[in-house]
């Protein structure tokens, strides 16, 4: 009997919910803040899952996937610790272990090693899979899963249960496979409880943002390139100004920038390393070993340490580019998030790039964006917006009142030029009332009540979405139509396919294509026909 690591109160709440989505769909994605302990849920899950005895219909095999070959060696660390998780490791250079019930390997090995021919031509198959980081590179895993499925099907055994893990679980196609997200608790609740480090903001010297030129969710290479070009003296001046004895990670667009940036660091006094997608694992391991024990100052990185690297004393994060998507933003500060005994007063993150104002309303990384599994992506970063003020004496960014970070009250000709206009206790926005804050709705209950207000109404589809759409502005969300919704509660509950654009039945009648939504029971061609469990997968 495998012994399972101890949860704290919030994972085992994570965890539960995960089971019980789990028994509905097959296919969720468990969604929790960089540094929250997925990888830790997971493990308990997958030890969990070994001590079951299997059914008839199941391998009794568990997989835990990554995307990069460094990150199974985070993997392994992980399930190292005690308590141990016996597993084995698919991948070039070590013995295979096919004999332990959980399995860790690469989706690039994966797809070497058991599909070819677009067949999958092993009849070793997992009756659950845990894709951590499942937004990133999910055509392959995707392009797995389908092959994999079929084997399944071939050996008569149950769908795969999967489970992937994300920290920003958003990319187009994620709806296709995953049929929920399983929020954690909130960022701001993270931090106030003292599982993650708090952050601090500061607009430092920018680059030339005016040359930037955005293509989809980013900026290209080129003019990011260019926008940053000259920047290394004033990094190093900005950094000794806000972070000066803090261990740091540097972003940078190009490997050009980021070794100007190491000469000039190591000119002013600091160790420094530097790391790009050709260093070595091995170079890699101990150079984020070194510089969490802070025998390095600061690494410089070109899109390496963007995810999956655990370094807990990382307490500032140098943003020398500019980015466009909100993914890969939090991502980027999210190396911060972690505590660690030595970084009492948190995370500095300093801004070159003009990233925390671009971003808004999620430029603060206690701001959670509403994930959702539309199946149009659209980046929760492009909805509304509502700005942060830079104190006028420290330069921090906040979201108004006293200075978080130095206590300064600004003058009112000081509110003035922020936009700001003064009530005697704080600051507000002159053009738009903050509004309280309410949790928002997802993009299934907003569909419910959009489905039941048109069927009772005699309304149609198109008709639905125009409500639909209208719910979703309300509260500034986007109004991409959920692939699925699901109603009813316990053995009453059904799930229902949402039409698409362009749907022949688009003018419809809601109470016809959906007899739920008029007290005529559940039926329709759009009622979701759910397969038999197998058996709770742990």
């Amino acid at each position: 009997m495998i012994e399972l690591p101890d949860l704290y109160p919030y994972q085992s709440d994570v965890r539960d919910r995960a089971r019980a989505a789990l028994a509905r769909h097959m296919r969720i994605i468990l969604c929790g803040q960089t540094g929250t302990g997925k990888t830790r849920i997971a493990k308990w899950i997958l030890g969990s899952s070994a001590n079951r005895e299997p059914s008839d219909r199941q391998s009794g095999r568990s997989l835990f996937t990554v995307h990069r070959r460094g990150l199974v060696d985070n993997a392994i660390d992980e399930f190292k610790k005690e308590p141990v998780l016996p597993h084995g490791v698919i991948m070039s250079g070590r013995d295979a272990a096919y004999g332990y019930r959980v399995q860790v390997a690469s989706v690039d090995s994966l797809l070497s090693w058991f599909v070819e021919d677009d067949e999958y031509q092993n009849d070793l198959t997992f009756d659950l899979i845990v894709p951590d980081e499942c937004h990133s590179h999910h055509d392959k895993y995707a392009r797995f899963l389908k092959y994999h499925d079929a084997k399944r099907e071939e050996l008569g055994l149950h769908p795969a249960y999967v489970i992937g893990l994300s920290a920003t679980p958003q990319v187009k196609g994620l709806a296709d496979v995953y049929k929920e997200i399983i929020l954690g608790p909130s960022t701001q609740w993270l931090i106030d409880n003292k599982y993650l480090a708090p952050f601090r903001y500061f607009r430092a010297t920018e680059g030339k943002l005016g040359l930037l030129v955005k293509r989809g969710n980013e900026f290209t290479k080129a003019s990011e390139a260019l926008a940053m070009d000259g920047l290394a003296g004033n990094l190093v001046r900005d950094w000794k100004k806000f972070a000066e004895g803090r261990p740091t990670v540097g972003f940078f667009p190009r490997r050009s920038h980021a070794k100007e940036a190491m000469t000039q660091l190591q000119a002013a006094g600091l160790n420094v390393a530097y790391v790009d997608g050709n260093t070595p694992d091995e170079e890699r391991r101990t150079i984020y070993n070194d510089l969490n024990k802070h025998y390095i100052d600061y690494l410089c990185n070109v899109q390496v340490v963007e995810r999956g690297t655990d370094i807990p004393a990382i307490a500032c994060v140098q943003l020398c580019v500019a980015i466009g998507s909100i993914v890969r933003y939090r991502q980027m500060i999210g190396r911060g998030s972690r505590v660690h005994p030595e970084k009492t007063d948190g995370c500095v993150v300093i801004d070159h790039g003009g990233n925390v104002k671009r971003l808004d309303p999620y430029g603060f990384f206690e701001d959670d964006p509403p994930w959702s599994l539309d199946i149009t992506t659209k980046d929760p970063g492009e909805v509304g917006a509502r700005p942060s003020i830079e104190c006028p004496k420290c330069q921090a960014l906040y979201r108004g009142g006293r200075c978080a970070h130095c206590g300064y009250e600004p003058t009112s000709r000081e509110r003035r030029a922020q936009g700001l206009e003064f009530d005697g206790s704080e600051l507000q926005e002159v053009t738009r009332k903050e509004k309280k804050k309410t949790k928002a709705r997802t993009a299934e209950e907003l569909m419910v009540s959009a489905l039941y207000a048109s069927g009772r109404s005699g309304r149609t589809w198109k008709q639905c979405f125009k409500i639909y759409k209208d719910l979703c502005k309300e509260q500034g969300t986007p109004h991409n139509v959920p692939r699925t919704v699901t109603v009813g509660k316990g053995e009453d509950e059904h799930r229902y396919n949402m039409l698409r654009f362009g749907s022949e039945d688009a003018g419809r009648k809601v109470s016809i294509l959906y007899p739920f939504v008029s007290g005529g029971g559940h039926g329709g061609e759009y009622l979701i026909q759910e397969s038999a469990p197998a058996g709770e997968p742990y």
